[in-house]
């Protein structure tokens, strides 16, 4: 785009009087460019949080060989988030809570979270996973999903993964 507001302004500048209409182009162009630049910076910052992946599954039954313990962590879910920072600065990204939930009614499962503080470098990309746990499996209907509440400079924000069954 700046090259053809430049070869624009070299063709005008051969008709005389011209040379306004080459400042006006020259300075529209770069008024887009910050502009572009702010709202990009602006949309990155809230979103550095780009997927959160949720694979639920429930093992009621030992592995082979091993005895049955009424006290063995039955309901297992991997939360997989995947962070993205396009920016040139270091930014902290602070997981408050990550809960699983019933797809249909919202309910809340009986997982318990962590809290972790990632802190994301410039132009980092980066995978993390959560690990959860519980002794009562999953309850209520057989789609679920993930919901990860996060803070960025003191800004709260929630994102979901899709509906998923579990896996018995």
């Amino acid at each position: 785009m700046i090259k053809a507001s430049l070869m624009t302004c070299i063709a005008l500048l051969v008709i005389p009087g011209s040379t306004n209409i080459c400042v006006i182009a020259s300075t529209h162009a770069q008024s887009q460019t910050h502009s572009l630049s702010y709202r990009t910076t602006m949309k990155n910052n809230n979103n550095l949080i780009k997927k959160v992946t949720l694979i639920a599954r429930q093992e009621n039954l030992p592995p082979l060989g091993i005895a049955h313990d009424p006290q063995r962590n039955i309901g297992l879910a991997s939360v997989f988030i995947l962070l993205e920072n396009p920016q040139t600065k270091s930014v902290t990204v602070k997981i408050s809570k990550v809960e699983i939930r019933n797809f249909l009614d919202g309910k809340l499962q009986n997982f318990q979270s962590q809290y972790k503080e990632i802190e994301l470098k410039p132009l980092e990309n980066s995978e993390i996973l959560v690990e959860l746990t519980n002794k009562s499996g999953y309850t209520g209907h057989d789609r679920f999903k993930a919901v990860v509440t996060y803070d960025i400079e003191n800004q709260s924000n929630t994102i979901e993964s899709e509906a998923v069954a579990a896996n018995f």
